[in-house]
């Protein structure tokens, strides 16, 4: 009898030490040659450690640890961060043909951007790509028309009018241009008729709100688990969820205006263009018709209505950081626009391959900046090799911009703030530009806008006012994410 126990305590002892022996084995044969990086807990991995107000600072210390390739897991998927800029081209330029999709999976950046150009892969994307790709360009090009007309310009100076009727007086410099931005957006993409002020005021007071919950912590997420386990009980989520789903409504109710009242013959519209396009290669036959969807629509509309207006006015404010704390940089540009512009006209596009000193001072605050360090979304989708190490299918990928930026092999000083080296000196080779919309094939398509648009904005306020921070006034990542900056704009020219 005892040695019949024996023998099943033997059997049941070796089959659970082969069991073990095996898991090792598949693990170690799994995790071959990946990069390096932090070990977390079971399923959680490292999401548990990390903090929203501190992950560039995290990440950047795992990359003085581990080099400027590392890995670590969240909720089960595995994320490679790309720290330098050369890793970075390796990926998403030299093979780019491994990392062009979209993570797939329950994800917040996926149920916000669902069906949009954004977040669709393949054939439908490319589709989608070119064609707003081609309409944005015009429509952006045809809102600068010559001489300084055109609805950009317009609304510019609308703008400079209604800041000096404030005489000074402290205000909330990211709400304040968001009107701005709103009706530039409205004009440029859907003309006079298209959507009206109050769609588009409503529509971003949703979206403000919406992106509240977009943390480091939260897109990390990603899973079934997270949907149903975590997410629910995460700060601002359920509010969020609110504020999208009468997002959508919204939208919708647009588009579906523009069917009632759509003419073939007189596109009104992006929207209407949308439909012309779609209309037109049905009648050729074209099966890529197929790829112009509601969906497809109602997405890429919800995400250009929120990132044309909101992501333009933060952007800006953004970019007015460095001269804020910095005021001897704002007299280099306004010393620099005098010399080049004058007070005789407002600045258009054609000046900013002449101001080398604001190209410079862009350049370095988009470098500094501490916000939209990252946007983990783009997956491997053939496994390869990347600064040596294996990347297997289904790595997601994160482009830190934070860690690029403050490369010290390619930043001298990277701490500190200075537009000079963006000027090249005595045949000194000038300073890598800094990558703040993506790289490789899924860079942002609304790059270009959001720049024209920026430019104009940043050199007519520095042209028309003098900027400072209100008192007691600290710029911090917070200041806009929640859209609150309080400035002081006092008129130039009071005359």
């Amino acid at each position: 009898m005892i040695s019949s126990i024996f023998d099943s305590f033997s059997s049941a002892s070796l089959v659970t030490v082969l069991t073990l022996l095996i898991t090792i084995a598949y693990y170690i044969f799994r995790n071959r040659n990946i990069p390096p990086g932090p070990i977390g807990l079971p399923y959680f991995g490292y999401w548990s450690f990390i903090k929203d107000n501190e992950c560039n600072l995290q990440l950047y210390s795992f990359k003085k640890k581990y080099g400027d390739i590392f890995s670590f897991t969240c909720t089960g998927r595995l994320y490679i961060n790309l720290g330098s800029l050369k890793i970075l081209r390796e990926a998403f330029i030299n093979k780019s043909e491994f990392f062009g999709e979209r993570a797939a999976g329950y994800s917040i950046m996926n149920h916000f951007f669902k069906d949009g150009v954004l977040a669709i892969n393949g054939e439908p994307w490319k589709a989608a790509r070119k064609f707003f790709l081609v309409l944005l360009k015009e429509r952006g090009a045809n809102s600068l028309k010559t001489s300084l007309a055109g609805p950009l310009y317009d609304s510019i100076k609308s703008t400079m009018n209604d800041l000096k009727m404030r005489n000074g007086e402290p205000i909330n410099l990211i709400d304040f241009l968001m009107k701005e931005c709103c009706t530039i957006l409205r004009l440029t993409l859907f003309g006079e008729t298209g959507v009206t002020e109050e769609q588009l005021r409503k529509f971003n007071e949703l979206y403000s709100t919406e992106i509240t919950c977009m943390t480091p912590r939260s897109i990390l997420l990603r899973g079934t688990f997270a949907k149903y386990f975590i997410f629910p009980f995460m700060p601002n989520f359920s509010i969020a969820l609110k504020c999208h789903k009468k997002l959508e409504k919204l939208v919708q109710d647009i588009i579906n205006e523009h069917k009632d009242t759509y003419d073939t013959e007189n596109p009104r519209d992006i929207i209407d263009e949308y439909f012309k396009e779609r209309d037109d290669r049905r009648r050729r036959g074209d099966p890529t018709a197929n790829y112009f969807t509601d969906k497809v629509l109602l997405g890429s509309i919800a995400q250009f209505m929120g990132d044309g207006a909101l992501l333009v006015a933060s952007f800006t404010s953004l970019l007015m950081s460095g001269m804020l704390l910095f005021p001897e940089e704002q007299d280099k540009l306004y010393n620099e626009i005098m010399e080049v512009i004058g007070l005789e006209r407002q600045p258009t596009i054609e000046d900013k391959t002449r101001l080398t000193y604001f190209n410079a001072y862009i350049q370095e605050s988009t470098r500094k900046t501490d916000c939209f360090t990252f946007l983990p979304n783009q997956v491997c989708t053939k496994e390869t090799t990347v600064g040596g190490y294996r990347i297997p299918k289904g790595a997601i990928l994160i482009p830190n911009f934070y860690s690029c930026h403050n490369d010290p092999e390619v930043y001298e000083k990277p701490g500190k703030f200075d537009p000079s080296r963006y000027i090249p000196v005595d045949g000194k080779r000038k300073a890598d530009p800094p990558i703040l919309f993506g790289a490789g094939k899924r860079t942002c398509i609304g790059e270009g806008f959001v720049m024209t648009q920026t430019f104009l904005l940043l050199a007519t306020l520095i042209q028309n006012f003098h900027l400072s921070l209100q008192e007691g006034t600290k710029i911090s990542v917070e200041t806009f994410l929640t859209s609150n900056l309080m400035v002081r704009a006092e008129p130039r020219n009071k005359n």
